[in-house]
């Protein structure tokens, strides 16, 4: 399985390549790092134990495109 960093740079380098602004990306990322972290902490507060934010961030990293398109629309070309 990938690493936490592997993940997200991974997202990073997708996100950029189908044209969004890379602001835009960090933002959505933190989205999903936060918002990975964040479900962990509430289901660990219900005894649940283990990496869980680990387990939600693949899901959320997928997510966050929704996210950046909600702030950013549509990306554009990128440039080459």
């Amino acid at each position: 399985m990938a690493s936490r960093k592997q993940l997200i740079e991974r997202r990073r380098k997708e996100l950029l390549a189908k044209g969004y602004r890379p602001g835009i990306v960090n933002l959505a990322l933190e989205w999903a790092v936060g918002s990975a972290d964040g479900m962990a902490s509430y289901v660990e507060k219900q005894g649940v134990n283990g990496t869980l934010a680990d387990q939600f961030l693949p899901q959320y990293l997928i997510d966050c495109e929704n996210w950046a398109k909600s702030i950013h629309g549509e990306p554009t070309t990128p440039e080459k």
